[in-house]
């Protein structure tokens, strides 16, 4: 197991699974390790656990910019030592996650926010003792952690049924990459959607690939073929949509006029574009908030009975200039 897990079990600010601890008890008596005896008790103010690490896939996407400054302001105010590291690829153990995980022991958390199902280093680290909480993306672990996400299923429901509601029976869905659990719970809310509207989900109108501007503006070949295009689309990421709105007028495409659109996110650079990006907000103090919450809790050892909490926040529907109401037929 990692040195780090060794050293906060034995300073007494881990609580281990019993067969860790055995392991670590039987090596101490091995080697004839004698642990320090406990200095003066901290006052409340110091009663500090390790530094805690926040891990984000990107920087380019501004949702995870968002995060990461929230949740830095909120380290700042409770006095937490905090680091932010990239997830970087999977893997990869030279660099963001990696390094943190194999540092000396000054780590006392992770916060994590993955664009992958799995990462072999995290169940490490989580089956070691490490505290982890997962926001955002879900990650399939063999040890539970507690998760807080948003209601990717409710927000997808709400954001087609609002296009419907203006009259568009054509709607496309511009979603992420098909493993991800949150593109998996807002194509669900998008076909629900369509199916209790009356409405038929062409397969041909459903796109899934990257959270990039770039995999935005390349969709409008299969968006707009003749006798096929649709008259409104549900995004599955605002900077998907930023793409797509900056690549409209290269295609002929007037937006709202052409093709009403409706991103996920709630980036403040959506508010700037032209038209104005009507979006499912995400609650980034709120998931920011829930996750400092959750991360003390479990690094003092304060973890709640039973199984891990799973945390879900609603999604807000801003409606701005990028949908327009059509003529039902």
């Amino acid at each position: 197991m990692s040195a780090s897990t060794a050293s906060r079990y034995l300073r007494g600010q881990l609580n281990v699974q019993p067969e860790t601890a055995a392991r670590i008890d039987a090596a101490v008596r091995e080697v004839g390790y004698v642990v320090p005896a406990p200095g003066p008790p901290a006052r409340e103010d110091e009663r500090r656990t390790g530094v805690v690490a926040l891990v984000v896939p990107d920087f380019v996407n501004p949702f995870f910019t968002a995060l990461a400054e929230e949740v830095a302001r909120l380290a700042g105010d409770r006095r937490v030592p905090l680091v932010v590291a990239l997830s970087t690829r999977h893997g990869d153990a030279e660099s963001g996650l990696g390094q943190l995980l194999a540092s000396d022991g000054s780590l006392g958390g992770v916060v994590y926010v993955g664009m992958s199902r799995t990462d072999d280093r995290l169940a490490r680290a989580v089956a070691d003792g490490l505290p982890v909480v997962v926001i955002d993306e879900e990650v399939d672990l063999d040890l539970p952690v507690e998760t807080i996400t948003v209601d990717n299923y409710g927000g997808a429901y709400q954001a087609t049924s609002y296009l419907v509601q203006q009259g568009h029976r054509r709607i496309a869905h511009v979603a992420g990459p098909a493993e991800l659990s949150t593109t998996q719970d807002r194509l669900r809310g998008y076909v629900d959607a369509m199916h209790d509207a009356g409405l038929d989900v062409d397969p041909e109108l459903v796109r899934h690939g990257p959270y990039t501007e770039q995999f935005g503006a390349s969709t409008f070949p299969y968006l707009t073929r003749p006798g096929n295009a649709p008259t409104a689309v549900f995004v599955g990421s605002d900077i998907v949509a930023v793409g797509m709105l900056g690549a409209a007028e290269l295609h002929g495409i007037s937006i709202p006029e052409d093709l009403s659109v409706v991103g996920c996110d709630g980036i403040r650079v959506g508010q700037w574009l032209r038209p104005k990006l009507t979006t499912l907000e995400q609650p980034v103090a709120a998931l920011a908030l829930a996750a400092m919450d959750a991360i003390e809790r479990s690094m003092t050892g304060d973890r709640r009975v039973g199984a891990p909490a799973r945390t879900v926040l609603p999604l807000h529907l801003v409606v701005r200039g990028s949908v327009t109401r059509v003529a039902t037929a």
